[in-house]
């Protein structure tokens, strides 16, 4: 039996009262942390009109669309609500795996869930969604150290626990997880070209996870049959995304007992999450130097793991897509966090990166060097800058702000979210803002999280009246 069956065994069964109270803490969090993301995601560049595009095709109003308000079909809900937590970057990941967690597997359980009818309670979907993460980040761990490093893991992993959400959200049983999970695998995709080219497309890909999930989910529904051996079968997970190597083992090892939910990290800055160390690192450089402009700087040094470098270490060069051009960009983060301070979602502005002439000047002067240690791990990273007047600050970050080892404060992560609905695209009432946050914080507690989201979707988008 593929050993996959033995997670879909389990997470069929699986209840909020198995759940570790680390566990249960980490799943809230991170789902006021995703919504929180999808807010200010409503605003980023080119999402106002391809959600507005999406929701004037219409279809059955299954599933609210957030921010702007009104339902679509639920896949398409599922899709728009993905696109939007992921367009800053700024949503959750685990730093070993690089792997964005609940941008596939959340908007897929609420999108099917709403659109059954179906009371959601917050204990049901903090257990649906802890377990959601552990097939994620278990079936990552199966090829992590063999996985051609162009595939996206969120995309790849994250089809198949988007699916099997989704189909708990419907209720369905042990045999039709199995089934979904199945039809999740014959939708796993997802390539790094995107984002090496810094296009758009980079912001959208976990977003067809998403709505595959919910798809997924409803042919299993019907009857429909998906492949069942995911991971060891001839074109399994080992064969083809770990080119014949992989560690089964990994997908089961304490099972029930280990919730890899509780690794999952926030961000506490919206860019590249390998960009994390290197901005903590020269905020704390500034910190020491004191004030400097671009001019005053003789040199900026900054070495990065080799996985780091492979993804952010390039020259920084203006693009066509200038935000993803800076957030994937150790020169650019480091650059401006070295003059700037904490970089925040208004920094990413196209028109400012562009605009933003010491930025670039100091970005170009700067440096990024390959360090042979930690081969499949962000961290550590240094940065050394020297001033033309004999200052100078070497610092070396071996963790990573937002990761459990270096947590976010409650209060980091409230003013995150109030911070991304000020900048939601449409307006938000401040109280209905605040209602929500409140729900939101004690998930456990809720009879129905429908309402919620209710809250957090406007009543009447003045672009579509």
């Amino acid at each position: 039996m593929d050993p996959m069956q033995k997670i879909i065994a389990h997470y069929a069964n699986l209840r909020f009262e198995d759940l570790p109270a680390d566990a249960v803490c980490a799943t809230r969090n991170l789902v006021v942390d995703a919504l929180a993301c999808a807010l200010a995601g409503s605003a980023a560049p080119l999402n106002p009109e391809i959600i507005e595009r999406h929701i004037r095709w219409g279809g059955a109003p299954e599933a609210t669309v957030l921010v702007f308000g009104g339902k679509v079909p639920a896949p398409t809900a599922a899709w728009l609500n993905a696109a939007m937590i992921h367009s800053n970057d700024f949503d959750d990941t685990e730093d070993v795996t690089q792997n964005h967690i609940f941008v596939t597997i959340l908007p897929a359980l609420l999108a099917a869930g709403e659109s059954c009818g179906r009371t959601m309670p917050g204990r049901e979907v903090i257990a649906a969604l802890a377990g959601a993460a552990d097939v994620t980040l278990r079936l990552n761990a199966v090829v992590h150290k063999s996985i051609h490093p162009g595939w996206l893991p969120t995309s790849v992993f994250g089809a198949v626990s988007a699916s099997m959400a989704a189909a708990r959200a419907l209720g369905l049983d042990e045999e039709g997880l199995a089934n979904a999970a199945g039809f999740g695998y014959a939708q796993s995709h997802g390539n790094r070209q995107a984002l090496l080219d810094g296009t758009v497309a980079k912001r959208l890909q976990p977003a067809f996870s998403a709505r595959a999930g919910v798809h997924s989910a409803v042919l299993a529904q019907t009857g429909a049959t998906g492949p069942r051996r995911i991971v060891e079968g001839a074109d399994g997970v080992i064969e083809l995304f770990g080119g014949g190597e992989g560690d089964p083992v990994a997908l089961t090892r304490e099972l029930g007992e280990t919730f890899h939910v509780t690794r999952v990290g926030m961000k506490p800055y919206p860019s590249c999450r390998v960009s994390h160390p290197h901005i903590s690192a020269a905020l704390e450089a500034r910190e020491r130097l004191g004030s400097f402009g671009a001019q005053d700087v003789e040199s900026v040094e900054v070495w990065a793991t080799p996985i780091g470098h492979s993804m952010i270490g390039q020259p920084f060069q203006i693009r066509e897509n200038p935000q993803v051009d800076a957030q994937f960009s150790a020169q650019w983060t480091t650059a401006f966090s070295l003059l700037k301070g904490v970089p925040r979602i208004a920094h990413f502005e196209p028109d400012l990166i562009v605009s933003g002439a010491e930025v670039i000047e100091l970005a170009r002067k700067t440096r990024v060097h390959i360090w042979e240690e930690g081969s499949l791990l962000l961290v550590p990273v240094r940065i050394h800058i020297k001033l033309k007047d004999g200052r100078e600050a070497d610092v070396t970050h071996d963790r990573i702000k937002g990761s459990s080892e270096w947590a976010m404060t409650e209060q980091e992560r409230k003013e995150k979210f109030f911070s991304c609905a000020e900048a939601a695209a449409v307006r938000l009432e401040p109280e209905d803002v605040e209602r929500a946050f409140e729900e939101l914080s004690s998930l456990e507690n809720c009879a129905d999280v429908r309402p919620v989201l209710a809250l957090l979707a406007a009543s009447k988008n003045p672009a579509l009246a």
